[in-house]
């Protein structure tokens, strides 16, 4: 069954614009250069709360732009994960991998193996099964000739339960072998808390997924350009007879009412409850949304997007080589093996520090590292042994050299003068459990793999 439920049209709110007028006093997006920053508080080298800082850039230092606590997202879905698709960090998650009924969503892998097995333009005979299937239908006829993509926009659009079955078969000449193919991609993909009994999505024990295998599945089917344009349309219309045309609009009504909303499918049943995932684009950045077992999930999604593109910014905490000391009386034996920058929520941009178990004692190699900030993992950081000349340990940060750049410059790209040599604030070594100042992140500097799971490469 279809969601369909209508959202008022929200405003901007002060609120919002403050956050908005300190994200571009902080940092601009990849690729476009660093805005100027306020002068510094206090002078280099000093330390907020006993904790080491990294200074945003040569000349530059103290505190992280002041911001007030930032609320999570008032969300009522049992189960939801939010997701920067450029690099699959997870900005916001609740019960994201608990397995539960997913109705109609159930149509994104129908969709998705229809486009791998099927030319889009075959024509397919209905049979007798297709009719037999209740709930939201095309009210299909046994002998009646549709597309194939005219059934995957009676799928995806109209959300037909009718059109799934038809696919099924012209797929695989039954519903079950269908549903075998449907397990078995969902294998390929990992989806380890996903099962399909249909192709269609109403009720039936052990048809479930969780909020994060949908999201990834979301991010394969959007990698092609045929679904995408499926899920971005808003009205169809199919013949259906002599005389007669079938026309409906997208169950998604994010797509009227949320400007930023590139595709979506939704989903109902009474055990599912309302259903919804979801992509949006704005200023550069991408973000995928689900939210399982909502009252009203398109409220639900509306506000996550809400949350991740007007609560967080990207920025660069890490610099190629630069040296890291497992804790503040230990020496530096280890590098960073790449930049590394993260998605920080504005709140927490001055409480990012790295947390490093290492392994081979003092001197060993690093088991695991990430930057951390409110207790919430944000990225690894692969380390790797420092040459023998590397750096001494730096507990506090040393006034930079006077030919350094003016503040409001943008950051130095990778092996950059200053970027690894101690020169600068990236060049300082790294203290495990130490807080981090971030960086602007370089223009053109390529997004990186955060969580590959849930990762789309750009289109």
């Amino acid at each position: 069954m279809s969601l369909r439920q209508r959202q008022p049209r929200g405003r901007r709110s002060a609120a919002a614009l403050l956050v908005a007028v300190a994200v571009a006093t902080f940092v601009a997006p990849a690729g476009i250069a660093a805005p100027s920053m306020p002068p510094p508080a206090q002078a280099a080298g000093a330390a907020v709360a006993g904790a080491v800082l990294q200074d945003p850039w040569p000349g530059a230092s103290g505190p992280a732009p002041a911001q007030g606590p930032v609320a999570e997202p008032r969300v009522l879905a049992r189960a939801a994960v939010l997701a920067d698709e450029s690099t699959g960090q997870v900005l916001f998650e609740r019960a994201a991998r608990q397995p539960r009924a997913m109705a109609s969503t159930t149509k994104v892998m129908t969709a998705l193996l229809a486009l791998e097995r099927l030319d889009p333009r075959r024509v397919v005979v209905i049979g007798a099964g297709p009719p037999r299937v209740g709930e939201e239908s095309l009210r299909l006829r046994r002998g009646e000739r549709l597309t194939v993509r005219q059934l995957l926009l009676g799928l995806l659009v109209k959300s037909a339960n009718d059109a799934g079955v038809a696919l099924a078969e012209a797929v695989d000449g039954s519903e079950a072998a269908f549903v075998r193919r449907m397990n078995r991609r969902a294998a390929e993909l990992r989806l380890a808390a996903t099962h399909y009994v249909t192709p269609y999505g109403l009720d039936r024990p052990g048809h479930q997924t969780s909020a994060r295998d949908l999201a990834r599945l979301w991010e394969t089917a959007m990698r092609r350009s045929d679904f995408r344009a499926l899920v971005a349309t808003r009205d169809a219309r199919l013949p259906g007879g002599p005389l007669r045309l079938r026309r409906f609009a997208n169950t998604n009504q994010l797509l009227g009412a949320y400007r930023w909303t590139v595709g979506g499918k939704t989903g109902y049943t009474n055990l599912a409850g309302r259903c919804l995932v979801a992509s949006a684009s704005r200023g550069g950045r991408r973000l995928v949304a689900v939210a399982l077992g909502s009252p009203d999930a398109f409220a639900d999604v509306r506000a996550l997007f809400h949350y991740g593109f007007s609560r967080f910014v990207r920025v660069r905490l890490a610099a190629e080589g630069q040296a890291v000391s497992l804790g503040p009386a230990r020496p530096a034996a280890l590098r960073v093996e790449a930049d590394v920058d993260a998605m920080v929520r504005l709140d927490q941009l001055g409480g990012v520090s790295l947390a490093a178990t290492a392994a081979g004692g003092a001197t060993g190699g690093a088991t695991s590292a990430w930057f951390v900030a409110g207790r919430r993992r944000l990225v690894p950081v692969r380390l790797g042994r420092l040459p023998a000349a590397g750096p001494a340990p730096t507990s506090t940060l040393a006034a930079p050299p006077s030919s350094a750049g003016p503040p409001g410059a943008t950051a130095p790209a990778s092996g950059a003068e200053g970027a690894g040599s101690g020169g600068g604030p990236l060049g300082a070594t790294l203290v495990a459990g130490a807080a981090v100042r971030p960086w602007p992140v370089p223009p053109g500097a390529r997004a990186p793999a955060i969580d590959a799971f849930l990762r789309r490469e750009p289109p």
